[in-house]
């Protein structure tokens, strides 16, 4: 095995997470002045390990100062962790990672507005940052955030299986899509059954990626309820149809993303809706008999929308943020500069970090880690949250996706559970 390939395995165990682990705090190293950063393993590793170098390191020989990471692997951990310090007096916590699921207005006010510094010392090449990642992270016009690390969903076929079944062009509309879904549902000689479309149940931003398609949201960005509209409606009665055909698969409900990847290497699921970086444990030709043959596609929109409307992929990232009640802020600000700069998202982006600016996608390092860059490049400029942020916004996901799932499955009729989950929703808006 080369070089290369070792490179790009390790890239994907980042990227995915499969390195994150419960981890104790780091000790202070000797220098004089340490900023105490709280985050998951793999942003620790991200930003330390890797083919791309440790980007702290400059950053800590010109301040003299140290970076003492405390992680954990658990993503609702970090956050109680983050959330219970930020309401004391006084925190040890200088810098913290921030989940956009999380970034709700009541949480954002705990974190220092960061206009002021960005005035005093900028952040290079704001307008690089994707759109999507940064109004987010505003609360009332004033910047709490800045975006570190994304994940943004595509639309992840294996090409070989499209030639299997004679398919020959890329679907260019939303209604060739299904199409496709269905051609590539089979049963094969020894029984082995193949869903031509396969993805959890369970993330709002999976069933968004196929709704945008037509046009449809559970909400705007506004906060405008629009999930019993007609283009939402009709995304789920496209998907009950597709379940009863057996595209989808039997256990729909309740499958997990372990499962999704094993299926998808075996060949057992021909379509999958997940992160770009998922192409590179696709990929990897120790892990099934397809390595090489997985490539990405932004879902097109339906044929009445081709041209007037943009399809908007689905993107969860995380932030940095610094809590209003830390005593080293400008020290803390310092450091998010350096990890944001143009330099420092490149190293993270090698390490297997989801990079947030634009620019650093066509940088050839990049691409040969990443031969899916262009793609994820165009998808993330042209990404949205799933939901807007609100301060009841994940009782209001695990509503849409109840009533999501009886639409799919068949226990509702979409129309009435798109209805009901506007009647639940609605009170949480305030």
């Amino acid at each position: 095995m080369d070089n290369r390939t070792l490179s790009r395995r390790r890239f994907g165990l980042l990227a995915s997470g499969a390195a994150a682990s419960l981890a104790l705090p780091t000790g202070a190293m000797a220098q004089a002045r340490t900023v105490t950063a709280l985050g998951h393993r793999v942003h620790q590793t991200s930003a330390t390990m890797g083919p791309g170098g440790d980007a702290t390191e400059a950053w800590r020989k010109q301040a003299g100062a140290a970076v003492n990471w405390v992680t954990f692997g658990d993503v609702n951990a970090i956050h109680e962790r983050l959330l219970r310090e930020v309401t004391l007096t006084e925190t040890s916590i200088d810098l913290a990672y921030l989940l956009n699921g999380r970034a709700v207005p009541r949480n954002l006010k705990l974190f220092e507005p960061l206009d002021a510094l960005l005035k005093d010392a900028p952040v290079e090449d704001f307008a690089d940052f994707a759109p999507g990642l940064v109004e987010p992270l505003k609360v009332d016009g004033a910047l709490h955030g800045i975006p570190v690390r994304h994940a943004t969903n595509a639309l992840i076929y294996n090409e070989a299986l499209l030639e299997e079944r004679g398919i020959t062009k890329l679907p260019a509309t939303f209604e060739e899509l299904i199409e496709v879904a269905r051609k590539l549902t089979f049963k094969r000689e020894d029984g082995t059954q193949v869903n031509g479309l396969a993805f959890t149940a369970v993330f709002a931003s999976n069933f968004l990626t196929l709704a945008r398609c037509l046009g449809g949201d559970y909400m705007t960005s506004d906060g405008k309820l629009v999930a019993a509209e007609a283009p939402m409606v009709k995304a789920l009665t496209v998907l009950a149809d597709l379940y009863k055909a057996g595209a989808l698969p039997r256990n729909f409900a309740t499958v997990n993303n372990e499962e999704i990847t094993t299926w998808m290497q075996q060949g057992r699921a021909a379509m999958t809706i997940n992160p770009f970086a998922r192409l590179v444990t696709y990929n990897d030709p120790a892990k099934g008999k397809y390595g090489g043959r997985f490539k990405s596609l932004l879902p097109p929109m339906a044929s009445d929308l081709v041209g007037k409307v943009a399809f908007a992929p689905t993107v969860e990232f995380w932030s940095l943020v610094i809590p209003k009640n830390s005593r080293q802020k400008p020290l803390s600000w310092d450091l998010i500069r350096a990890l944001s700069s143009k330099a420092g998202t490149k190293a993270m982006a090698l390490n297997g970090n989801g990079p947030v600016r634009i620019s650093t996608y066509a940088d050839p390092a990049l691409i040969a880690a990443m031969p899916y860059a262009a793609d994820e490049a165009a998808a993330l400029k042209a990404s949205r949250i799933h939901l807007p942020a609100f301060d009841e916004q994940a009782r209001a996901h695990d509503i849409f996706i109840e009533e999501t799932q009886a639409a799919v499955l068949g226990i509702k009729p979409p129309q009435q559970a798109m209805d009901d989950a506007v009647k639940r929703v609605r009170p949480l808006l305030g």
